[in-house]
């Protein structure tokens, strides 16, 4: 099962990273082998690397939004976090100047003028500013923001950035132009490439890996990006069979469903630089949290490729969906909204009289059978109240052969990738 990188898991990488730098590259591959030969477990290396640690955050050279103690923590309970926290600072330590040859100087044991920084003021929210002005430059020209967040923008999960890009971003932030929205993704793209370029700034995509992990220089090169966009091919839709409940009826006051069977999402096949991967459309019925149960609008298209750890990126609800696909076929865009909109109306009253007869109780349970006997059901409900419809619809339009069809798999790559002509350059390690 695909495992998402929590904030934790990615503040676990900045940590690893200072210390793979305070050891160096020399020494890191002596230093590592006993952990990742699983000699020793993470419980052994946080007490032999413990000043290290304890400098770490006392310096505030790894600043992260959870404390010390909650990552150290996490890395102990998640033994496959810690292999792939161990393995991608290693190599990026080993490799780091194939990035850029400024970058040989945190090979140095003990280097720090590098600090690593995840969800910190001076890195995370002075790149969130400029995404935000840059996004909102756009929007005034065209009526409509480029991006739905800042992840599609750039997915770096830590920057590793010197005092003289902190200053030179906090500058550009607070920049008049900047603040009035005047600043343009062409303007702090080029920026970023040559911070990079210069060693004072490296975004950091993270995936959780096994054992291999490569680097990856993303968005550096357009003609380079357009290649790979050009290599970009639909190669089917997987084979699916529709939701069908026995005994299925929500009218009135009562609400009853029987036995249940068929597919609850559609896959689109691609094939990417020659890799095989797919694009998962799958509604999520319901909402989470202490007051969750309820109906929820919620829409994940998912890049994945077989064999990775890590998921290749989504795009979250069926407006960016239809966003996305407009710029492809306009026709069939409105097809999905109104398909949606439609019948989502439909699972809502299903939902709602589900839950008046007990289904929300079921939500709250403390029982994981219990809870679990809920997800199925409203995966049931959304499947053939909603799915059921979009499924046709996506089915007909990815099963005819041609251009449009590779088209619109291009533009969703593109999207869920972070590689159309607006996102960020950055670096990402992944198996």
């Amino acid at each position: 099962m695909v495992q998402v990188a929590t904030d934790k898991a990615e503040g676990a990488q900045a940590l690893f990273c200072y210390i793979a730098d305070a050891i160096g590259s020399r020494q890191i591959k002596k230093a590592y082998k006993p952990y990742l030969d699983g000699q020793q477990n993470a419980q052994y290396f946080f007490t032999e690397y413990e000043d290290l640690v304890d400098k770490a955050f006392s310096s505030r050279a790894v600043d992260t939004i959870n404390s010390k103690s909650q990552i150290k923590q996490y890395v102990i309970d998640n033994k496959d976090w810690f292999m792939s926290s161990l393995t991608i600072s290693q190599y990026i330590i080993e490799t780091i100047d194939d990035i850029s040859i400024k970058f040989r100087k945190i090979k140095k044991p003990g280097w720090q003028d590098m600090l690593y920084k995840h969800g910190d003021d001076e890195i995370m929210d002075t790149m969130a500013k400029l995404f935000k002005s840059a996004n909102k430059q756009y929007e005034s020209l065209n009526g409509v923001k480029y991006f739905g967040n800042i992840n599609k923008w750039s997915p770096a999960d830590i920057y590793l950035a010197t005092d003289k890009a902190k200053k030179q971003y906090k500058r550009l932030a607070s920049d008049k132009e900047t603040k009035n929205n005047n600043l343009t993704f062409a303007v702090l793209n080029k920026t970023i490439a040559d911070s990079i370029e210069s060693g004072d700034l490296l975004p950091l995509s993270l995936k959780k890996v096994n054992k291999k992990v490569y680097v990856q220089r993303v968005n550096f090169s357009r003609d380079k990006e357009e290649e790979l966009l050009a290599d970009t091919i639909c190669t089917g839709v997987q084979s699916w069979s529709p939701m069908k409940i026995d005994n299925f009826k929500y009218q009135g006051s009562k609400f009853t469903m029987g036995t249940y069977s068929g597919s609850r999402d559609i896959r689109v096949t691609l094939e990417s630089g020659g890799k095989k991967g797919d694009l998962q459309f799958r509604h999520t019925p319901a909402t989470s949290g202490e007051k969750g149960g309820k109906p929820n609008r919620s829409f994940k298209t998912v890049l994945s490729y077989k064999g990775a750890s890590a998921l290749g990126g989504q795009v979250v609800g069926i407006p960016l969906l239809c966003a996305v696909l407009e710029s492809v076929d306009k026709a069939f865009a409105q097809k999905i909204q109104s398909t949606f909109d439609k019948n989502f109306k439909k699972f809502e009253k299903a939902m709602n009289k589900y839950n008046e007869n007990g289904g929300i109780y079921k939500y709250r349970s403390k029982d994981k059978k219990i809870k679990d006997q809920f997800n199925n059901e409203v995966g049931a409900i959304s499947a053939r109240l909603i799915m059921n419809e979009l499924r046709k619809e996506i089915d007909r339009f990815f099963s005819k052969p041609g251009e449009k069809r590779n088209n619109a798999v291009r533009a969703l790559f593109a999207y869920t990738a972070s590689r159309t002509e607006n996102s960020s350059p950055f670096v990402i390690a992944k198996d």
